[in-house]
């Protein structure tokens, strides 16, 4: 299998948790683990974190239901866990990779990667019927235009991107943060051009700067709320959120721009 292969792969079995949540949490965290691994390309961290990762369902005080990508050992979810992570330090590891890298920035990718995360997961469910929710389908949309069509114009690929934030997740203080540091970069290489999600000043890329994280130690703000998650667990929330990041950019675009 291709890496483009496994790109869309993994990428079809993260959207399919929103656009066919009717063949339920079992095939659906089948579907996401397998391409996870295949789009991982099967390394120790990647099988770990596929042996551990699930889709959860979880109900409302009004009996609605939703799906959304979760630890299997521990029953939360993948969004929650990035959710406790917010105003954390920039680990050791990462300062010393991105020595430049402002706090701003760290705490936008772990936000983004949060309603990420978020949008990835179904719509609520009430008496086998999704409830309709434009503010998620737009930011879902503008989240799989990335990936699907880089040659779009960079603004307008951010401008979409940074607007479906906004109205799926509320214009909070944090969120328009992250909306203001959030953009989407060019990258050109020897196999040609592609483009994805990064933080604007630096233009770093949230897939690398999520990727140079792994292995750091458990935030132990988390264990406030969560006093039973281990190191292992926080490793898997790294490992999956990297790839997801990484999934929605484009593959390789032959040429050059312009």
């Amino acid at each position: 299998m291709t890496q483009q292969t496994a790109r869309l792969r993994f990428r079809a079995a993260l959207f399919a948790l929103g656009d066919l949540w009717e063949s339920g949490p079992e095939q659906l965290g089948a579907e996401v683990a397998a391409g996870l691994l295949a789009f991982g390309l099967e390394t120790t961290a990647v099988a770990a974190a596929a042996e551990q990762l699930v889709v959860s369902v979880e109900e409302d005080a009004f009996g609605r239901r939703n799906l959304g990508l979760a630890l299997r050992d521990y029953d939360v979810r993948l969004a929650e866990i990035v959710w406790l992570a917010d105003g954390v330090e920039i680990p050791e590891q990462v300062k010393q990779q991105w020595p430049d890298l402002s706090q701003e920035e760290w705490d936008c990718a772990l936000r983004a990667a949060k309603l990420v995360l978020s949008a990835l997961g179904s719509p609520s469910i009430r008496n086998g019927q999704a409830v309709p929710n434009p503010a998620r389908a737009q930011f879902r949309a503008a989240l799989s235009a990335v990936g699907d069509r880089p040659e779009t114009a960079r603004e307008e690929l951010a401008g979409n991107v940074t607007g479906g934030l906004l109205v799926f997740g509320s214009e909070t203080p944090d969120n328009l943060a992250v909306a203001e540091q959030l953009d989407v970069s060019v990258e050109q290489d020897g196999n040609g051009w592609n483009v994805g999600l990064c933080v604007k000043r630096s233009g770093l890329r949230l897939s690398r700067l999520l990727r140079s994280a792994l292995g750091s130690p458990l935030p132990q703000q988390m264990l406030e709320d969560l006093p039973d998650l281990i190191q292992e667990d926080w490793d898997t929330v790294l490992t999956v959120t990297t790839a997801v990041l990484t999934a929605l950019e484009s593959d390789p675009v032959p040429g050059s721009l312009g």
